[in-house]
């Protein structure tokens, strides 16, 4: 079987790493059929987050950072959300290539406050734009 017939099968996502050295040689040492053998795997354990949560989770942590903006620079979130959009784009586009595209300004900002807007997505090669996430 192969990941993309365990995925439809499954109804969720799994890692090319965890299908390579986990659930392929399980299937292959079984003697069930595809649907039963899908049936058995935990999908607490294997099971990706969907792309719509992820984008969802990416959206909130723009939110949180324009409300704290003008009071501080929020580190933690800041990281959040660029680990959030490289998860995103290696496992919709298999690049490795964003960046954020918009910056709004918040009305009742100090000096340098900033705000993510958007996320572009964009070929690593000729920088052309794949995907525009809106964020705010």
């Amino acid at each position: 079987m192969m990941q993309n017939e365990f995925e439809a099968l499954a109804g969720y996502e799994v890692s090319t790493e965890d299908y390579n050295n986990i659930i392929e040689p399980m299937y292959m040492a079984t003697n069930m059929s595809k649907q039963e053998f899908v049936k058995v795997i935990d999908k607490k354990r294997f099971a990706l987050t969907p792309l719509k949560q992820i984008v969802k989770e990416m959206k909130k942590c723009a939110e949180s950072l324009k409300e704290t903006c003008t009071h501080f620079t929020d580190w933690e979130t800041k990281d959040r959300l660029e680990s959030l959009t490289k998860e995103y784009i290696s496992r919709k586009y298999n690049i490795a290539g964003a960046r954020i595209a918009e910056y709004g300004i918040n009305e009742r900002m100090f000096a340098s406050c900033f705000y993510p807007k958007s996320v572009t997505i964009y070929t690593t090669k000729n920088y052309q734009t794949i995907e525009t996430i809106d964020l705010i």
